[in-house]
Formats: C-alpha cells, sequence, structure tokens
C-alpha cells in the first residue's frame, strides 16, 4: 500500500517538471546528440521501474533554459528523502551528470544508459546499479482521486479486499490511474475525537458506510469526511492536575483529542532548576504515555526570582509515565542520573 501511493505521489511530485517538456524536437537543433557520427540518438523515454519498485521517468525538457533530458528517479521508500532529479546532458550514447536531492539526501552523481529492448541502466558513482523495464505508457484513462475533510484516514484495495489501515502510516490522500475498469474497495476510519460521516463523489453525497467497494469506471474525486464527536473527552482530563514527588512538582494537563503535556521541574537549588517538557499519547489500555524528543532545560534564577538563563542540557529526552490506580503516576526517564523512577502524588486538580 504504502509503495503504491508512494508511485502515484512521486508522479505527480517528483516528475511534475515532466508536463512542462513538448517530446523531443523534430529536427537537431538542441537536441542532446551532437552528431550522428559521436553519438546515437537518446530514444527511451517515460517511466521506468525495477523489482524493487525503485522508479525512474526520462522525458525530454523543451520548455526549459536549457533544453535537454529531465531524469528523476526514486530509490527507496520515502518518495520525498528518496528521490532525486534534474536535466542531465548526453555524453556519448548515456546521460550523465549530477542529480540534485529533492529531500535531505547528498546529491548524486548517475549515468544512464538505454538496456535492452526497453529498458534503462542507471549506475550510481559511488553506489548501486540499478536496472530498469518500462512501466508503458503512464497516461490513464481514469483518475480516481481519494480524500479527506476533517480527521480521519484512508485506505484502498484493488476488489473486495478490505483495505488495512496503519495509524502508524496515516493516508489522507491518494490517487488510483487506470486505463480500464476496475472494482475497488475503500475503507475510511475516524482519528480519536471524530466521528466517520459520509463518503461523496464530485461534492455530492455518495454513502455513510466507512467501507465501500464500487467499479471505477470514470475518472472522479471521492471524499471521506470526518467532524468532531460531541461526546468525545481527552482520556488524560482523568489525570490532569498538579503532582508531587519531594523537590519535583509536575503539571499535567491535555490538549487536541487524545495528547498531553507534561512539564516537570525539579529543584536542584533555590536558584536552579531543571525542566523536562514531555509530549506524548495516552495508550488507554495500559495508560502509558511513551515519549521521546523531549527537552530538558537547565533554569537559573537572580535573587529577586526572575529567570538569568535557560539552556537546553540535551533534545532528544525518553521515556514512559504511567498513571497509577491510586492517583499517582510513575515516572521513568531513559536517561536518568538517578537510576530510579520517581512516583508523584496528585497534589491539586486543574478544577480545584
Amino acid at each position: 500500500m504504502k509503495k503504491m501511493i508512494c508511485i502515484a505521489v512521486s508522479i505527480v511530485m517528483l516528475f511534475s517538471l515532466c508536463a512542462c517538456g513538448g517530446g523531443k524536437p523534430a529536427d537537431t537543433n538542441g537536441t542532446p546528440a551532437e552528431t550522428e557520427e559521436t553519438a546515437a540518438e537518446w530514444t527511451r523515454e517515460g517511466y521506468f521501474q525495477d523489482e524493487n519498485e525503485n522508479m525512474i521517468s526520462v522525458t525530454w525538457m523543451e520548455d526549459v533554459d536549457e533544453p535537454g533530458w529531465y531524469v528523476g528517479c526514486m530509490l527507496g521508500e520515502d518518495f520525498v528523502e528518496d528521490s532525486w532529479g534534474g536535466i542531465l546532458p548526453q555524453e556519448g550514447n548515456t546521460l550523465h551528470g549530477t542529480l540534485p536531492s529533492s529531500g535531505s539526501r547528498e546529491d548524486i552523481t548517475v549515468t544512464v544508459s538505454e538496456e535492452g529492448e526497453d529498458g534503462i541502466l542507471l549506475v550510481v558513482e559511488g553506489g548501486e546499479t540499478y536496472h530498469f523495464t518500462s512501466m508503458g505508457d503512464m497516461t490513464a484513462s481514469i483518475i480516481v482521486t481519494i480524500g479527506t475533510e476533517g480527521f480521519g484516514m484512508i485506505g484502498y484495495e484493488e476488489g473486495e479486499t478490505l483495505p488495512e489501515l496503519d495509524p502508524e502510516w496515516p493516508y489522507q490522500s491518494a490517487q488510483v490511474n487506470l486505463d480500464d475498469p476496475a472494482t475497488y474497495t475503500f475503507a475510511a476510519a475516524p482519528e480519536a475525537g471524530s466521528l466517520f460521516v459520509k463518503w461523496t463523489k464530485n461534492g455530492e453525497d455518495f454513502s455513510t458506510e466507512p467501507v465501500i467497494t464500487m467499479l471505477l469506471d470514470e475518472s472522479a474525486e471521492f471524499v471521506a469526511v470526518f467532524e468532531e464527536d460531541p461526546d468525545w473527552q481527552n482520556p488524560v482530563m482523568n489525570f490532569s492536575g498538579e503532582y508531587q514527588s519531594g523537590r519535583a512538582g509536575a503539571h499535567v494537563e491535555c490538549f487536541g483529542s487524545e495528547d498531553a503535556l507534561i512539564t516537570i521541574e525539579w529543584a536542584g537549588s533555590a536558584s536552579e532548576l531543571a525542566r523536562w517538557d514531555i509530549f506524548g499519547r495516552l495508550d488507554t489500555e495500559t495508560l502509558t504515555i511513551e515519549y521521546s524528543g523531549v527537552t530538558k532545560s537547565i533554569i537559573t534564577y537572580d535573587g529577586s526570582g526572575e529567570i538569568v538563563s535557560q539552556e537546553p542540557e540535551y533534545e532528544d529526552g525518553t521515556g514512559t509515565i504511567t498513571f497509577n490506580d491510586d492517583g499517582t503516576f510513575t515516572w521513568h526517564e531513559d536517561q536518568s542520573e538517578y537510576g530510579e523512577d520517581m512516583v508523584f502524588e496528585l497534589v491539586q486538580t486543574q478544577e480545584n
């Protein structure tokens, strides 16, 4: 599922510049081939894929300052971080040069050559070699987009298979490109604090069932509509308040539909304290918040109680907070220098 959506999005985003191209010019002016004697005309154009679902596109770009072959490739799972694209000059019978990264990866220097009857060979300098075969004509006659309105996620599968919805990888939009009509199943699920309302098709009400199976025989836009659940209560509200553990104090509050903010302050002296700003989501079955990316700051005060400085000691803190049946919570900090858990007792609720 992830790769299918990546393919659809990458064609739209990564290879979007291809839409500016008008195909190779009929004459030799501006073509990458120098002469018939020095290099054969480059003939491979379109979309190509290897057995690991890596992708590459090669398209002649006319409407740019320096016309040439635009090469875009996706070599990995992340269609943003693992994507590169740019104009490559023709050198002999190959396209060779540096492709800028579309994410945070380093640029790559590549050599692209024609392989077999309709394939592409991509050699990354200092890296791997990829063998691609043609994906055929990517101009779909039926284009179906799937989206969301409100807070929820969607999924789709060909046929009558129920799509798997993964909260770790929630999809809010996707696109299905078809050459011929086909049956598909769409599924929608609300996020915590929301309710599924209906599916719409081209802006009109279509179904109030979260799972729908239909024949896609025309281009259309489907939207899963969600709305706020008026009866929903953030479960962290049951534990909101002020807590104490020796010289350490904690403030627990909720925000959004299911998230928590816990601020813990530990006074080392009258003029200095440590503070942890913890954001996380409560697991309602275990009553535990597993957190990461937490900042611990050291705050110093002057004699009048004004803050003199606030410096982060680290910004990658990890740990857990577990709420107990007796009204306490246990804090386990992985970076703790004391090597033991701390138990905080409720001293005041936010309503008091």
